[in-house]
């Protein structure tokens, strides 16, 4: 199964840091050489926690805002934003997936990431795009293990400048999730999707918070907590039919 970028937004092999740290390291691979990561239980209780960009949370949604986006003949900065976003967003779930479909989308990324650099959300969605270029470079491993470091440098940045920024936690929360185990970053992932949970302005029981649970449930597997994994994908197999559910249903297959 492919792996899934925000809203879908990411993948790759992503790591983060912050103002307070943690630090961990994996002896076994250079790509985990020791990142930071921020300890959410530092922040202020009064922490103003800024949104994540609405993309939707199914592919059909998003298809259908950036067809519409790209309907407009001179968009303006803000809708260059998402549509940015949402090219990142689908992605993982082209048939047609390459290496220069994926470079012209960093490249965007990066341009207006460097024309707001303020905007972190932008600038984690720029180092999660390099960081996934690294999976089409395995024959290269040594250009793999900079471009994915670059990208890990980049979104670091992105939550070392802004812990409260939802966006960049969501992109960092799911980047994590989807890293193999060895490289220890689940505990990351599911604080930065607990953050999330606890301070999102999302329903409950909308398609949104279905994949923050399915890629929590997947951090808590690879962080040995396969009861909190099980309980989660359980409850998600249990309610109406949608692709997290389906997803969910899998892994239970898996772990069976």
């Amino acid at each position: 199964m492919k792996l899934t970028l925000i809203v879908l937004l990411l993948s790759g092999l992503l790591t983060g840091c912050g103002d307070n740290t943690v630090v961990e390291s994996s002896p076994n691979n250079d790509i985990g050489t020791q990142h930071e990561a921020t300890s959410t239980s530092l922040l202020p209780a009064d922490t103003i926690y800024q949104q994540p960009t609405d993309l939707g949370a199914t592919t059909n949604e998003q298809n259908a805002k950036l067809i519409q986006l790209q309907s407009i003949k001179m968009p303006s900065p803000t809708q260059q934003r998402l549509i940015a976003l949402l090219k990142l967003a689908l992605f993982s779930s082209d048939s047609k997936q390459s290496l220069e479909k994926l470079i012209t989308i960093t490249s965007t990324l990066e341009q207006l990431s460097n024309k707001t650099p303020t905007d972190y959300e932008l600038m984690a969605a720029y180092g999660s795009a390099l960081s996934y270029q690294s999976i089409f470079m395995q024959d290269d491993l040594g250009r793999m293990n900079l471009t994915a470091r670059k990208g890990m440098r980049i979104m670091d940045r992105a939550i070392k400048k802004a812990p409260a920024n939802l966006g960049a936690r969501f992109l960092r929360g799911v980047s994590y999730a989807n890293m193999p185990s060895f490289l220890n970053r689940a505990s990351f992932s599911i604080d930065d999707l607990q953050l999330l949970k606890q301070h999102t302005n999302a329903q409950p029981q909308s398609q949104f918070m279905a994949l923050v649970d399915y890629y929590l449930a997947l951090a808590y597997s690879r962080n040995n907590q396969m009861p909190q994994a099980k309980a989660l994908w359980t409850s998600l197999s249990n309610q109406p039919n949608t692709q997290w559910k389906t997803l969910a249903i899998a892994k239970l297959k898996e772990i069976d």
